[in-house]
């Protein structure tokens, strides 16, 4: 009987309060009253004391609440059959919420004495008060689980958009890293290209004086004592052409030397001994077997021109690595102002080479160079890409191994191939290695943002080419550039 109430109640409340009503008004008993509500009246506010209960015959009611910023939010809307102000008339406590006809109604108003008799009747009346409110409670429970359902689904709505925003948050902070990481390479550029400027200076002079040397020396040596003047000036030129001895060869020479002459220095002869074999013999044969204060002088002086000669060629060999590097700081960091022009790509390979010398001290380049024609490129930006690949390749290696750039071209393209002897991309990864954000750098003592050849496929599809990745056979990663014709 009860689970037909209830599913007669979901169907029609309004049965039960119709019956109510006739009731009501047929009795002698009960002197209730019937009001009715025009559209926005009220029937109370919150926080008032309810002293009167109301059933709706007719019309709707709206239930609001005033957040505690003062925000007016509605919680319910009461039908037909729906009994108004129940909970705070039966608790006596204050209204919880403001109840306000949101279209005309009618409604039979009771006091605590008529709603107490109608419980308490006998019949019909108690009966039908009793599955009044019933029905109620089974209205204001499924308005909760409805509540629960629909908060439960704003919750996840608004989980996924926390989720979106901090995707975006992450994305923003990645694009800002960016932004600042370009700004800096973008000043640093600059910065290279104006110490560039200041050193070659400096460097220019040093080669110069170096160059000059060279030739006044050998002339102020040939006016030395007439009687040494050929040997002085024989031990410069020798110091000029020094090579350095391997160092089981050094100390075998050092023993033998030390056993031919024991009251020599060993400094002094430290130094003897590091010069040709040709050298040798021709102090050998000037000191003869026991050389005295005279003869240690005369090697102290063809020491210190075979040493003159040496300086002289180190510090020449280092003004002309200075101005290499000087030149190719030049050549990598300009920009063009983004204007295209004939370039050889090799000299291009050569500059960045040079430039990355530190990193390829324990690596065998190898270099397999083709004749190929001029194209078109922007030549800082393209100079980027090889940085970008060769330095992935050292990571790699662990800058050491062997590092094999080859080039050439077709009838579309000049081809350009950089191949690491490295471990190889996992098959899972190589399509991946190209896209923003992704690097293997961080599973190791390496650092890397992901940039590098996401930035250097954007310049070659730029310049209208290609960038291929693979795993050669032989191992290693092997990177192909194509740039058109």
């Amino acid at each position: 009987m009860i689970l037909n109430f209830a599913k007669n109640w979901l169907q029609d409340p309004t049965r039960i309060t119709d019956q109510i009503a006739r009731f009501l008004e047929n009795s002698e008993e009960f002197h209730t009253e019937v009001v009715e509500r025009d559209k926005d009246d009220l029937f109370f506010s919150e926080g008032d004391f309810n002293e009167s209960v109301y059933i709706l015959l007719e019309g709707t009611v709206q239930l609001s609440k005033t957040t505690p910023k003062g925000r007016v939010i509605t919680i319910d809307w009461l039908r037909p059959g729906a009994l108004v102000g129940l909970i705070s008339f039966v608790t006596g406590e204050a209204v919880l919420t403001t109840a306000v006809a949101a279209s005309p109604c009618k409604a039979i108003k009771l006091d605590e004495s008529d709603f107490l008799d109608m419980q308490r009747g006998k019949g019909e009346i108690a009966h039908l008060a009793q599955q009044l409110i019933i029905g109620n409670l089974i209205d204001r429970y499924h308005h909760v689980v409805s509540v629960h359902v629909e908060l439960e689904s704003i919750n996840e709505t608004l989980e996924k958009e926390r989720n979106h925003l901090r995707e975006a948050l992450k994305q923003l902070e990645d694009t800002q890293h960016r932004l600042i990481s370009q700004e800096k390479m973008a000043t640093l550029g600059q910065l290279v290209a104006g110490i560039a400027h200041e050193i070659n200076n400096p460097a220019a002079a040093m080669l110069r004086a170096s160059d000059n040397l060279m030739d006044y020396l050998p002339g102020i040596v040939r006016k030395a004592d007439p009687d040494e003047q050929l040997s002085y000036e024989k031990f410069f030129k020798i110091g000029l052409k020094r090579k350095l001895r391997d160092s089981d060869e050094q100390r075998r020479k050092l023993k033998e030397w030390e056993d031919l002459y024991p009251d020599l220095p060993r400094s002094l002869l430290r130094k003897v001994t590091s010069m040709s074999d040709e050298a040798l013999e021709i102090i050998r044969h000037k000191l003869g077997e026991r050389p005295g204060k005279k003869q240690r002088e005369e090697l102290e002086n063809i020491m210190l021109f075979f040493e003159s000669g040496y300086f002289l060629k180190n510090l020449q060999s280092s003004t002309k690595r200075i101005g290499e590097i000087v030149s190719s700081m030049k050549n990598y960091s300009r920009q063009d102002k983004g204007s295209y022009e004939k370039a050889d790509l090799r000299d291009g390979l050569n500059d960045t080479l040079l430039l990355l010398s530190n990193r390829l001290k324990k690596v065998d380049v190898v270099l397999n160079f083709s004749d190929i024609p001029p194209v078109n490129v922007i030549t800082g930006e393209i100079n980027q890409v090889w940085t970008n690949i060769i330095i992935n390749a050292c990571d790699a290696m662990g800058d050491k191994g062997e590092l094999v750039i080859s080039c050439g071209y077709d009838d579309r393209y000049v081809w350009v191939s950089i191949k690491d002897s490295g471990p190889g991309i996992s098959p899972s990864m190589i399509n991946e290695v190209f896209k923003t954000n992704f690097t293997t750098k961080q599973q190791n003592s390496s650092f890397g943002l992901g940039l590098g050849l996401s930035i250097s496929k954007q310049i070659i599809q730029k310049h209208g080419g290609q960038i291929k990745v693979q795993n050669a056979e032989d191992g290693g990663a092997e990177f192909t550039v194509f740039i058109p014709l």
